[in-house]
């Protein structure tokens, strides 16, 4: 099995409440989850509220999520990962779920992560954002952005996810693209206040290292693939690197799928169904992901 962490962007209103309301280990760590942000996680998760869309809350929000359905999916006898993916935040994810993260360590991560980007985003002096491209040809696409950028636009490939390609870039360009600038099926707009995986977060790179240095643990149970590299890594050194990449360079997540599909036989999401989408169009094993008690049920009786 496969264990796959979603990321920034797959959040929404209502996730992790049927959890917490039917396992008393989630509502333990949705409880634990607001002592230490000094933030009410239920509300935040469950009502509509400006905060989730902060992506300081919203990566903590994500991270909680994913390791409450993990979590349970263990508790209730679910099968041991040979492998983790996780799509950008959820590398992280995927390394709490391995052994190096435990809950009040990733919170005060991927908290800081969240801030760092903001801090980093709001220095540009234009808001960014996050645009999905359904069904572009990538070389196209690439040489757009190119083209974008010689002519002083902020716009580079951020997420190569097989049929879908994410721009990253300023919101107000984001919003002004039509599809058939580049042959696309369709656009959207993702919910998200920041850039990823380009090289305008170069500034945050050295103290996000020093973040993780100080709060992941040489305790790996099973290998993370890399999103930057596709490397699989197992202990503290080969996180710190990839990790660390992992800001600057694009998510290649078809890519990834690629090197779990030589060992595995099925997939499963953790608290999040975004990648189960995806996966879709990237291999031929079933994924199953975990947002509630019925899909639980689903993928402890593989």
């Amino acid at each position: 099995m496969v264990a796959l962490f979603g990321g920034q962007g797959s959040q929404h209103i209502g996730m992790g409440q049927d959890l917490c309301h039917n396992f008393s280990l989630a509502k333990q760590m949705c409880e634990k989850a607001s002592d230490q942000l000094h933030t009410d996680m239920a509300k935040l998760l469950w009502s509509e509220n400006p905060l989730l869309g902060q992506s300081t809350y919203t990566q903590s929000a994500i991270f909680l999520v994913s390791m409450m359905a993990y979590a349970i999916y263990q508790q209730e006898g679910g099968k041991s990962p040979q492998l983790a993916l996780g799509h950008s935040l959820g590398e992280i994810s995927a390394n709490g779920a391995s052994g190096a993260l435990d809950l009040e360590h990733g919170l005060k991560l991927v908290f800081e992560r969240g801030r760092l980007m903001e801090e980093v985003c709001a220095k540009l002096g234009q808001e960014m954002g996050m645009l999905a491209v359904l069904g572009a040809d990538i070389a196209l696409l690439e040489a757009f952005c190119l083209q974008a950028r010689e002519g002083g636009q902020v716009l580079y490939a951020a997420n190569f996810n097989g049929g879908q390609v994410v721009l990253a870039g300023a919101k107000a360009y984001l919003q002004s693209l039509e599809s058939k600038s580049f042959g696309a099926k369709k656009l959207v707009l993702l919910p998200m206040n920041v850039v990823s995986h380009c090289p305008l977060l170069e500034p945050m790179v050295a103290p996000f290292k020093a973040l993780l240095e100080q709060h992941l643990k040489d305790s790996y149970s099973f290998g993370v693939v890399s999103n930057a590299t596709t490397q699989v890594y197992r202990d503290k050194a080969g996180a710190l690197e990839c990790l660390g990449v992992q800001l600057t360079q694009p998510v290649r997540y078809s890519d990834c799928v690629s090197v779990c599909e030589k060992e595995d036989s099925f997939y499963v999401e953790f608290g999040t169904s975004v990648l189960k989408n995806l996966n879709k169009r990237l291999s031929s094993k079933p994924t199953y992901s975990i947002t509630d008690t019925t899909t639980l049920k689903e993928a402890l009786s593989v």
